[in-house]
């Protein structure tokens, strides 16, 4: 029994429905997935009612954006209680910081000889969540650039010209809102975000687990991982980052993670639940 802990579909900035990403998964022998749709849960009900039909168990998932300095951060949550009032923070914040972002970004592009309307590109965007990939999707369908990766590489990136900071949130801030929430966090893809030396203090900080199994990952970086789990006492966790067709090496079947680590969540899910109920 295998399970894909990482996951987007159109309800962030995905391609696929959710159903299709579930379909795709059943297809391929997957017992388990979480959608980690960024900063939704919007995709739940759907692929929860796909898996029934499928008979894939769908676990509640989010990747929650948050922020270092200048560096985005990307905390994974699992099993949290939609209706709580922390879960709905992180959502409507979230959402409201990205709005605001959008339009800075489009500032920007505008400044430097871009034509891009900010009506036009929520449009475009629809219902999706707001964020750069789907402004450099919408760059590159109006001719401007020829890939998605030349937009970020050129304006979108990290210490690029036109990229904003998204939120206010630190990871800590993350990490405890998915508690409050019932739910069991992890580090998103730690070798790309690159932030080692900053996680033994989200360790202390409550931090659940680190995501040690990433199609961005080596192998030699995913021992490391492993390594550093171990000795900080997190969950191992791990997902394909799948987004749709067309992204190298970011297909459902890349990663397997063992569904022992599925019940290790929900131990440590339990085991606050009880703390909770004690308290």
């Amino acid at each position: 029994m295998f399970a894909d802990l990482h996951l987007h579909t159109n309800m962030s900035d995905g391609l696929s429905t959710p159903a299709r990403v579930v379909e795709i998964a059943a297809g391929k022998g997957f017992s388990c997935l979480s959608i980690t749709d960024h900063d939704t849960m919007a995709g739940l009900a759907e692929a929860t009612a796909a898996g029934d039909k499928l008979g894939v168990e769908v676990i509640a998932g989010i990747e929650i954006s948050t922020r270092v300095g200048e560096r985005s951060v990307h905390i994974l949550g699992y099993l949290m209680d939609m209706n709580n009032r922390s879960f709905r923070r992180i959502v409507d914040e979230n959402c409201e910081g990205r709005l605001k972002r959008m339009k800075s970004m489009i500032n920007k592009l505008n400044d430097l000889g871009y034509d891009i309307d900010y009506e036009e590109t929520l449009e475009y965007i629809g219902p999706q969540t707001v964020g750069r990939a789907l402004l450099a999707r919408y760059m590159v369908d109006k001719g401007l650039f020829d890939n998605v990766n030349a937009v970020f590489d050129t304006l979108l990136g990290d210490g690029k010209p036109v990229c904003e900071p998204l939120t206010s949130f630190t990871p800590e801030d993350a990490i405890g809102l998915v508690s409050e929430a019932g739910g069991v966090s992890s580090l998103a893809h730690p070798g790309h975000t690159n932030i080692d030396q900053l996680i033994p203090g989200l360790a202390k900080a409550g931090l659940d687990g680190i995501e040690a199994y990433n199609t961005l990952h080596q192998s030699a970086m995913t021992q490391k991982y492993e390594k550093m789990a171990d000795e900080l006492g997190l969950l191992l966790t791990g997902g394909s980052d799948y987004h749709g067709p067309g992204m190298a090496g970011r297909y459902i079947g890349s990663v397997k993670l063992p569904y022992r680590h599925v019940e290790r969540l929900r131990e440590r899910a339990s085991s606050r639940a009880g703390q909770e109920v004690n308290q």
